[in-house]
């Protein structure tokens, strides 16, 4: 008989959870005690290391299922994690706490609702929710919302919030200095409201689990009690708010485990602090870093272009990635004479691709804004290849896109109620539904264009007087614009149009990344308005455009997205087009954050590298299209030039653009050229980087702007 004492512990022998990892992975899975940074590299396989650690803690009994902790930043991670663990164990994981920040958050703001005034039956909040109460709440204060815009107040508490500040810890934050004191008092009379409503927003899923934790000391004893082992999944994502939680739960066990990639930090916009991840040996004493760097995604030559380029970043603990795979084909970078050009490059290879029998689902085009999807999206849709936008809307199916191809229609077309229809309160003139239903019957019963019935407006009592001077203001901007249309280049004639009726000022009034990327597109709108001979030819092309892109027929379809959209995804063929100084980098990114904001953007690139598998191509173009003038000079993006040689090749392109693209000497008079260095008595010595009849545009060395100068006050140098 085998006798065993009550003090010896019976090994359970571990299923093969082990199998087919490398060392360092294992390392990661085994590490169960104490603080444990693991900092994952692309393609390192991090995913499979934090399910796999969770397995191995469940199946060795080292804490029950609903004592472990497991952070994610999608709620696809969350599940897809559950799956694996599930399928690793062989058996289900009911009830851990597996999840979102927020969706956790309001996992427990339920049970603990009374303590921060609510009922455990509170809404949560979404954005369009969120932002109609900010504007009940400035219309409340007398404010202008054309100059105090709510979205604007929407976007500043969120980012109070990612940082753990209330509203009355932010006196002498920059935002509450930029509004004048507004923000503060906004700030207040939204959380009262909220209070009220028995409501909260996202921020308020990790802010009041905070509030709730540090005055209840039962409480927070409780869940550091509970939570014996902590997993966080994208630490580098994370805010100051969620770090902050994070600390107070791991409490003196410390049994946390952070998974992420410094190097893939992109989300600084939205309150993610890098800081998290580089202070991980500060903020946890006696912790582990251990460092997954083999890649199992890319080629030899991808990983190499990666390492270097992201090396040139101060900011970072550091790792360099390697595969056992060959080196692959080199990195092709490619200089294209324009933006057009490059469009039609993409095509012509993707076509290429198709004919060797690549599939469309495996190729990417990868872009730093969204605004650069215009001239590659005419040329899919030129050339029939399918496509589709990922994360976000196809160029013509955007709001601010339709917005402006209605008041275009206008100009052209009087009679063209629907168009009216859609702008005639965008920006909003005081113009609701029974107001409209009363135009449409001026119309009616005159026989006249929706556009003419506003001429009756003043004769209606029940109008108020405001909303009878924006109707007439539009009326006269309209007006005015048709005729100018005759007398004016057409596009200045459309870009004036959207400043004169207040819709460029209102995106503009909205200070958000959203808003900035709306005005971009609009500024792509009007230069290729620019290079069609009328707004009519331009509309008709657009309408056509617009019905060949709706033909669904094929399934399979090339991806095109923003480089923020394609973390975490990955390709056999990517393309990575608009590497140019101003683009990639993007030059207000610096502007506002200087070198932490070119260290984001660098870090950006590597991401965009790092979703090639197979082969990766990078280009820039000598000259892009621009808004306000017809062509500039570009200078290639820095990055290029931090590219090793040995994994890359430069390749010229030197095929003409169509007949219809307006050349670059169209543009130059008989003196002066793009690129000409010139001398001016107040401004010194500058480049000129675009030219439109008399006009130049320079960049002059003293100044960060570009000057629009007459060609009669500069002289050659």
């Amino acid at each position: 008989m085998n006798l065993i004492s009550k003090d010896e512990k019976i090994e359970i022998p571990e299923p093969d959870f082990l199998d087919n990892l490398n060392n360092q992975q294992k390392k990661a899975i085994i590490n169960t005690e104490g603080p444990l940074l693991v900092l994952s590299g692309a393609g390192t396989g991090k995913t499979k290391v934090l399910t796999t650690r969770l397995a191995h803690i469940i199946y060795s009994r080292r804490a029950n299922i609903k004592d472990i902790l497991c952070v994610t930043f999608t709620n696809k991670a969350a599940l897809e994690m559950k799956l694996r663990v599930e399928k690793l164990i062989k058996s289900p994981v009911e009830g851990m706490f597996i999840g979102t920040f927020h969706s956790i958050g309001a996992r427990f703001l339920r049970k603990h609702s009374e303590y921060v005034g609510l009922k455990n039956n509170f809404t949560i909040l979404d954005k369009d929710d969120q932002l109609r109460l900010i504007k009940q709440i400035c219309i409340s204060l007398d404010l202008d919302t054309k100059i105090d815009n709510p979205k604007s107040f929407s976007y500043m508490i969120d980012q109070m919030k990612n940082h753990g500040l209330s509203f009355d810890h932010i006196s002498n934050h920059e935002y509450e200095k930029k509004t004048s004191g507004k923000l503060s008092k906004i700030y207040k009379l939204y959380q009262d409201r909220l209070q009220n409503y028995n409501a909260v927003d996202f921020g308020d899923l990790i802010m009041l689990p905070l509030k709730i934790l540090k005055d209840n000391g039962s409480i927070l004893n409780q869940y550091q009690e509970k939570f014996k082992y902590i997993l966080v999944d994208e630490y580098q994502d994370t805010n100051a708010s969620q770090y902050m939680l994070l600390r107070l739960l791991a409490g003196s066990k410390q049994n946390i485990c952070c998974v992420g990639d410094e190097d893939q930090s992109i989300y600084g916009w939205r309150g993610a602090q890098l800081k998290n991840i580089l202070n991980f040996e500060n903020d946890f004493k006696k912790s582990i870093i251990i460092r997954l760097e083999q890649n199992y995604r890319s080629t030899g030559n991808i990983l190499l272009t990666a390492s270097s380029l992201i090396s040139e970043n101060k900011e970072r603990i550091g790792k360099k990635l390697w595969t056992s795979d060959p080196d692959g084909e080199p990195v092709v970078i490619t200089n294209l004479e324009n933006d057009e050009m490059e469009a039609i490059f993409v095509a012509k290879v993707l076509k290429e691709l198709k004919k060797n029998g690549v599939s469309s689902s495996q190729i990417a085009i990868l872009t730093r804004a969204s605004f650069q999807f215009k001239d590659i999206e005419d040329r899919f849709i030129r050339e029939n290849i399918k496509y589709k936008v990922v994360g976000g809307l196809r160029f013509y199916e955007r709001s601010e896109i339709k917005d402006a191809l209605a008041y275009f229609r206008i100009l052209v077309n009087e009679s063209d109620n629907l168009s009216l229809e859609r702008i005639i309160n965008n920006p909003r003139r005081g113009v609701g539904k029974v107001m409209l239903q009363k135009l449409y019957s001026i119309s009616n019963n005159k026989g006249i264009s929706l556009l003419n019935s506003l001429e009756y407006i003043n004769e209606d009592n029940s109008v108020t007087k405001n909303a009878q001077k924006n109707i007439n203001n539009l009326l006269a901007i309209l007006r005015k614009h048709i005729k100018l249309l005759a007398l004016e280049d057409h596009s200045d004639v459309a870009g004036s149009l959207l400043d004169d009726v207040g819709y460029t000022s209102m995106l503009q009034n909205e200070k958000t990344p959203e808003a900035e990327g709306k005005l971009e597109n609009l500024k792509k709108l009007i230069v290729d308005i620019k290079n069609r001979s009328s707004i009519n030819e331009f509309l008709e092309e657009v309408s056509l455009l617009s019905d060949n892109a709706n033909d669904e027929t094929n399934s399979e379809k090339v991806s095109l997205m923003t480089l923020h959209s394609a973390k975490g995804l990955e390709f056999d063929y990517v393309f990575l087009p608009g590497w140019e100084e101003g683009i990639f980098p993007n030059q207000r990114n610096i502007d506002e954050y200087g070198n932490k904001g070119l260290e984001e953007e660098r870090r950006l690139a590597y991401v965009g590298i790092t979703r090639a598998r197979k082969l990766l191509n990078i280009s820039f173009v000598n000259f892009r299209k621009q808004y306000n003038y017809s062509l500039y000079r570009s200078i290639p993006s820095r990055f290029i030039s931090e590219l090793p040689k040995k994994s890359c090749k430069v390749e010229i392109e030197k095929e003409n653009s169509e007949k219809r693209y307006k050349k670059l000497d169209t543009f130059s008079s008989d003196i002066f050229k793009v690129g000409d260095s010139v001398f001016h008595e107040e401004y010194g010595k500058g480049i000129i980087l675009g030219i439109n009849g008399k006009k130049l545009h320079v960049k002059f060395s003293d100044s960060s702007d570009v000057i629009n100068i007459f060609s009669d006050f500069v002289k050659k140098n």
